[in-house]
């Protein structure tokens, strides 16, 4: 599958937009990301290994409401997270 990043994730990420990971899993893709871009599970993840609620995930273009980490993923799915900004 591939993962696609923007605004503050691409530092994590070497400024690469696409990524590409094997995985069948949420969960698993996530794990390899962390593995290849440690920073990257920083920013995404809590201490308990969830996903921050500042992150919304796109699965081929819809939103996943309550992302999981066992949610299956094929082959050929793209997943995009959107970063909340807070400021004043």
């Amino acid at each position: 599958m591939t993962f696609e990043f923007s605004g503050v994730l691409l530092r994590a990420v070497d400024n690469q937009r696409t990524v590409s990971v094997k995985a069948n899993t949420l969960g698993d893709a996530l794990t390899e990301l962390k593995a290849t871009y440690p920073q990257l599970g920083v920013i995404l993840l809590d201490g308990s290994g969830r996903l921050r609620q500042a992150h919304r995930v796109f699965l081929n273009g819809e939103v996943v409401t309550t992302p999981d980490r066992a949610m299956p993923l094929a082959d050929d799915d793209r997943i995009e997270f959107l970063t909340a900004i807070a400021g004043g």
